[in-house]
């Protein structure tokens, strides 16, 4: 009777004491990537009643609301009630002649910016910039855009240029021609957005070379003569890199003889009718 009684009793305790001892599961997150099992709890192997295990969030995640820990209770754990948003990185740090435009993910973890430099100037570094968890990748800025080495001209010079070796977008240089020679082309160029100039470099011609324009015939009633057709001014650089009076002179002289051959031509043939007239009234 005795023994009897005693074998009830050690049942009843070991009973009590599996229930008081339920052990729960290793915890799981399902559903839910932006959670994870923090390292203390990853490197347990028992949970037994009353523990606790604790989660954080996920790499690029920041906590948003609610507690990181659970309770095991008779061999079940509470309900997680952590949720966990997309870090932001913000806008990237402000940069001359630089802005960027984003997707839809905006600044936050996960997205993508691309790099814009200003008309004049190239992105150098990174194009393109993605956010990561610990803030934005790579570095962009804007550089100018430069032009080679302006060249020089034959029997001319480089009038004006910027102090640098490599002129840079907006930058003019000017040419001039050295005495009793003509400028030919543009007398200045500009290093333009591509980094090329705008222009070739002019060319400088010996004023006795270049050709006069094709002869005019002039026509009247009785009467025609030939004459050359007066030449454009032409651009000829001096000491002072100024138009060249002796060619301004030469057109303007030519353009008087030209005149006065005309009102002699006139002149002869207004004399040659009048006489025509005469004789046609007498004879009548």
């Amino acid at each position: 009777m005795f023994y009897s009684n005693s074998w009830t009793k050690c049942l009843i305790c070991l009973i009590f004491i599996t229930c008081g001892n339920s052990e729960c599961p290793k915890p799981q997150v399902e559903g839910n990537q932006n959670v994870v099992l923090t390292n203390d709890a990853l490197l347990k192997n028992d949970f037994p009643e009353g523990s606790e295990a604790t989660f954080e969030c996920a790499n690029g995640y920041m906590k948003d609301q609610g507690s990181e820990s659970i309770t095991c209770t008779s061999g079940e754990w509470s309900t997680l009630e952590l949720t966990c948003k997309k870090k932001d990185c913000g806008a990237p740090k402000e940069m001359p002649h630089l802005t960027y435009e984003f997707g839809e993910e905006g600044t936050l973890f996960g997205a993508s910016a691309r790099a814009f430099c200003e008309k004049g100037y190239q992105v150098q570094g990174s194009s393109y910039r993605q956010c990561f968890a610990t803030g934005w990748s790579g570095r962009s800025r804007c550089e100018v855009v430069t032009c080679d080495e302006p060249f020089e001209i034959k029997n001319g010079t480089i009038l004006e240029k910027p102090d640098k070796e490599f002129p840079e977008y907006g930058d003019v240089i000017q040419y001039s021609c050295d005495e009793g020679y003509t400028l030919i082309g543009n007398k200045s160029i500009e290093c333009n957005e591509d980094g090329e100039y705008n222009s070739f470099p002019p060319e400088c011609k010996d004023v006795n070379d270049i050709p006069l324009k094709p002869t005019t015939t002039i026509s009247t009633t009785s009467a025609s003569i030939t004459t050359l057709t007066v030449p454009p001014t032409i651009r000829v650089s001096g000491k002072h890199n100024d138009i060249g009076e002796h060619d301004t002179n030469a057109a303007t002289g030519n353009a008087a003889v030209v005149g006065s051959v005309i009102g002699m031509v006139i002149a002869r043939t207004r004399r040659e009718k009048t006489q025509e007239e005469k004789r046609s009234y007498y004879n009548f």
